[in-house]
C-alpha cells in the first residue's frame, strides 16, 4: 500500500479520544469498586510509602499526612475532605488525582474484556496539565504506575520560591471574560494599541486567533477579539514589572519583591488562569474589570505558581528527575497523547513535561486541535483519523467535557458566519467513563452535528448591538490610557 493509500485509509477511520482531569478539579471518592482497581490502589499506594532512589523520590513529610498506612490507603484520602482541605496537602490529591483515573481505566478493562487499560477504538489521549498529561502516559502504558505517583508528588512538591530566599506570597486566579465579549460572539473593532517589542523574557505563545485557525487563507485580521484583548493588557503590565525591575537593579530576574503575573492557562475561549505573585493577579484582576473585560470567578489553591517563569528556579532538579524516568518508546499502532503545552503529539515525554513548569498550558487550542479533526477540509492534510467521541475520564474530568461540548457549539456558530456554504456534517459525542460507569455508557447528551444551519443557529449578529459594544470597550481603553498619562504626570 502506498504512503497516500495508507493516508486515505486513516482519514476515513473515526477515533475516540480520552480526557483526563489534571490538578485542581475535585477528585471524587470512587465507587464500585473492583478486584482490577483495588490493585490498583494498592500499588499506587505503596509507592508513595516507598522511596525510589533511580528518580532521587523520598517519602519524607508522608508519615505527618495523618494517613492510615494500611494497604490501599489512598483510596479513603478523599473522603470527608473538601477540596481545600485536599489541597493542604496537593502531593496526595495529585497522586490520588492520577490512581483514580488509571483505576477507572482497569475497572472498565475487567468489565469488558479489553487487552489493554484503553477502550477499543482509542486513538487519541490528552490530559489537563501535568497531571493530566501523567495520567494518559501512564493509562498508554509508556509509564509505570509506581514512577507516575511518585512524579506526581514530586511536582507538587516542588519549592514556589528560590532556594535560600524569602518566601513570595502567590495566587492562582481563574478568569471569565464579559458575557458579551465571548469569542462566541461577532468580532468587534478596537483601535490597536502603539506596537511595542515583546519582551524576550515572555516565553509564552498565547495569542488567540480563532478566525485564521478556521481559515488559514484569510486576510491579516483586522478585528481583535476579546480573549487578544485580555491578554494584551496583561503583557502591557509585565512590561510595567519588567521596567520596575529595571530601575530597582534586578534586571529579567523576579526576586522577592519583585511582581510578575501571567496567563499561564487558557482553557477555552472565555476562560483563562491568571498566575503570579500575589499583588500582581490583583493589578491584573483590576485592570480587566476597569476595562470591563473580564471578572473574577474564583481562586484556585495552588502550591506553586505553575506555568510562569516564577517556577524558573525549580528547572534544573526536575529536569534532572525526569531524565531518570524510563518512559517507553511509542508504537506506531499506539494512541497518540498530545503534549496541552505545544498541542502536538509527545514524542520524548522526559523533554515535553519540563515545560509545565513555566510555559502557557494551551488546553483551548489543544482541544480545537481534537474536535477540528472531524472537519475533512481541516483534516486533509493529516495522517491521523478524525475523532467523533471523546471520553472524560473520573467525574474529576467531567468539567473537561462539559467546557469540551461549549466550545464545539460556539464553533458551529463561528463557522457558520464564515463560511455559510459548509456542507460538513460530524456527529462528536461526548461520554463520561466513572466508577459508577465503567462502561462509558453515561453521557452528557451532546451528539453534536457540525453541519451548517444558519436557520436552526441562534444569536445572530445584531449591527446595533455590536456597535454599542465596540464604541463602550474603545471607550473603555481611551479613559484609562488617559488616566495613566494624567498619572506618569
Amino acid at each position: 500500500m502506498t504512503r497516500s493509500a495508507s493516508t486515505s485509509s486513516l482519514n476515513e477511520q473515526s477515533g475516540t479520544c480520552l480526557l483526563f482531569a489534571g490538578l485542581g478539579s475535585y477528585p471524587h471518592t470512587p465507587t464500585s469498586p473492583t478486584p482490577s482497581s483495588l490493585k490498583i490502589w494498592d500499588e499506587a499506594s505503596e509507592a508513595l510509602l516507598s522511596p525510589d532512589a533511580t528518580i532521587g523520590y523520598e517519602t519524607r513529610g508522608m508519615s505527618d499526612a495523618g494517613l492510615k498506612q494500611v494497604k490501599g490507603w489512598m483510596r479513603g484520602w478523599v473522603e470527608g475532605r473538601s477540596l481545600e482541605e485536599l489541597m493542604k496537602r496537593p502531593d496526595v490529591t495529585a497522586a490520588f488525582i492520577l490512581t483514580s483515573s488509571i483505576a477507572i481505566l482497569a475497572s472498565a478493562q475487567e468489565k469488558n474484556g479489553t487487552p489493554t487499560l484503553l477502550p477499543e477504538g482509542t486513538t487519541h489521549l490528552a490530559g489537563h496539565g501535568f497531571i493530566g498529561t501523567l495520567t494518559a502516559l501512564v493509562a498508554s502504558g509508556r509509564l509505570d504506575l509506581g514512577t507516575g505517583v511518585r512524579l506526581a508528588r514530586i511536582y507538587t512538591s516542588l519549592p514556589p520560591s528560590p532556594p535560600n530566599t524569602y518566601p513570595r506570597s502567590h495566587l492562582t486566579t481563574v478568569l471569565s471574560a464579559r458575557h458579551f465579549h465571548s469569542l462566541s460572539s461577532p468580532s468587534y473593532f478596537v483601535p490597536p494599541p502603539p506596537p511595542s517589542p515583546r519582551s524576550t523574557d515572555i516565553d509564552e505563545d498565547d495569542s488567540i486567533n480563532e478566525e485564521s485557525d478556521l481559515n488559514p487563507n484569510s486576510t491579516p485580521l483586522k478585528r481583535r477579539r476579546a480573549m487578544q484583548l485580555i491578554l494584551d493588557e496583561i503583557h502591557s503590565l509585565q512590561r510595567d514589572w519588567e521596567r520596575e525591575n529595571e530601575i530597582t537593579g534586578s534586571g529579567g530576574t523576579i526576586g522577592p519583591r519583585q511582581e510578575w503575573a501571567s496567563a499561564g492557562i487558557i482553557n477555552s475561549s472565555k476562560v483563562l488562569v491568571v498566575t503570579g505573585t500575589h499583588h500582581a493577579v490583583l493589578q491584573v484582576i483590576e485592570r480587566l474589570q476597569h476595562l470591563n473585560l473580564a471578572n473574577p470567578v474564583m481562586d484556585v489553591s495552588m502550591p506553586c505558581p505553575y506555568h510562569t517563569k516564577l517556577m524558573t528556579h525549580a528547572i534544573p532538579k526536575f529536569r534532572d528527575v525526569l531524565e531518570r524516568c524510563y518512559f517507553k518508546n511509542s508504537n506506531p499502532k499506539d494512541p497518540i497523547i498530545l503534549d496541552p503545552m505545544t498541542t502536538f503529539p509527545i514524542s520524548n515525554p522526559s523533554f515535553s513535561l519540563l515545560p509545565h513548569l513555566t510555559a502557557q498550558l494551551r488546553w483551548h487550542k489543544t482541544l480545537f486541535r481534537l474536535y477540528s479533526s472531524a472537519s475533512s477540509s481541516s483534516n486533509k492534510n493529516s495522517n491521523l483519523p478524525k475523532i467523533d467521541k471523546f471520553i472524560t475520564v473520573g467525574k474529576g474530568a467531567k468539567g473537561l467535557g462539559i467546557m469540551l461540548k461549549g466550545e464545539i457549539k460556539k464553533r458551529i456558530v463561528i463557522s457558520s458566519n464564515s463560511n455559510s456554504n459548509s456542507s460538513t456534517s460530524t456527529n462528536i459525542k461526548i461520554e463520561e467513563l466513572t466508577s459508577d460507569h465503567p462502561s462509558g455508557i453515561n453521557t452528557l447528551n451532546s451528539n453534536l452535528n457540525l453541519k451548517s444551519n444558519e436557520n436552526e443557529i441562534k444569536g445572530k449578529n445584531n449591527n446595533q448591538k455590536e456597535n454599542e459594544q465596540e464604541n463602550r470597550i474603545a471607550k473603555a481603553m481611551e479613559m484609562f490610557k488617559r488616566q495613566q498619562k494624567m498619572n506618569n504626570r
